[in-house]
């Protein structure tokens, strides 16, 4: 689980974003898909909001079970960051969201 983080994310300023990484997250760890999620490729024509698998349906259900809601934007640019944790690890995202930050301040 280490390479998934320990889904924190304080590094991330905004605090509704933070959360709903948080959340998702939680969500992905819950349902024990972080491995799956790895090795999954989304349809690019579709993306994470119009994808309709078994996996993505448990995942959206249980963070809607437990979050804030979501736009169709908000929830597809928050898989795509948990589809980047699950390809690259909690820590290179980290880095990089770290970086982004600095550059936009």
């Amino acid at each position: 689980m280490r390479y998934y983080g320990d889904g924190e994310f304080e590094f991330i300023e905004d605090h509704t974003i933070r959360q709903r990484y948080r959340n998702a997250h939680l969500a992905i760890t819950q349902c024990n898909l972080w491995d799956w999620l790895r090795d999954f490729t989304v349809d690019e024509r579709k993306g994470f909001m119009f994808s309709d698998t078994v996996e993505l349906n448990r995942i959206r259900d249980t963070i809607m079970e437990t979050s804030m809601s979501h736009s169709g934007s908000s929830y597809g640019s928050t898989l795509r960051t948990m589809d980047f944790i699950a390809k690259n690890g909690y820590e290179e995202y980290k880095e990089l969201a770290i970086l982004l930050q600095r550059r936009k301040n």
